[in-house]
């Protein structure tokens, strides 16, 4: 077998190949090693916008929610608010719409003669009215007369005797007595006696 001479020529120097070989290996495992670094940054950075994206989520969600429900609280205050005006302006058109006149010559028809009225205080509610009526009658046979006529007549309804002063009390005129009674402007007239 021939020998192996190795100091003769042509001489291949492979040492700087393997010198740049060994650069170019070093160079991509350095390179290799900062690419990972940035993608394990890249998935740290994207997993902590994922949280903030999930979190504006939830939060657009629930601000969306509290949106719907003060809507739904104004618009419920607004009906409510409505209903309140509406029945102020009912109030107002049953005053407006009521017949003082016809009251008062239904109220004189009625009272017995001997019964003086010295107040009026309506209080409306739609077409029935309440009547606080402070009046002032001769005797005790006068607060008997005027309930008994007041009950008598279809306007009146739901009568009720709220006090009574007699002379002993202090009153020279006679006896002042309280009445209260729903009036009903649509009762058909009183028939004539």
């Amino acid at each position: 077998m021939p020998g192996l001479n190795f100091a003769r020529r042509p001489f291949r120097n492979e040492r700087p190949v393997f010198l740049v070989a060994a650069a170019a290996l070093a160079a991509a495992l350095v390179l290799l090693f900062l690419n990972i670094r940035l993608y394990a940054g890249y998935q740290r950075s994207v997993a902590g916008t994922t949280r903030q994206i999930e979190e504006l989520s939830r939060r657009r969600s629930r601000t969306a929610a509290d949106i719907q429900e003060a809507k739904s609280a104004l618009e419920n205050f607004r009906v409510s608010s409505l209903a309140a005006q509406s029945q102020g302006l009912i109030r107002i058109v049953a005053e407006r719409h009521f017949s003082w006149i016809t009251f008062l010559a239904r109220l004189e028809r009625v009272l017995p003669p001997e019964v003086r009225v010295t107040r009026l205080t309506p209080q409306f509610d739609g077409r029935q009215v309440r009547v606080s009526m402070g009046l002032i009658g001769r005797d005790a046979e006068s607060v008997v007369r005027t309930v008994a006529a007041l009950a008598g007549d279809p306007a009146f309804s739901a009568i009720d005797l709220k006090s009574e002063q007699t002379p002993e009390q202090g009153v020279p005129e006679g006896r002042t007595f309280d009445v209260e009674a729903s009036y009903s402007e649509e009762a058909p007239p009183e028939k004539t006696r």
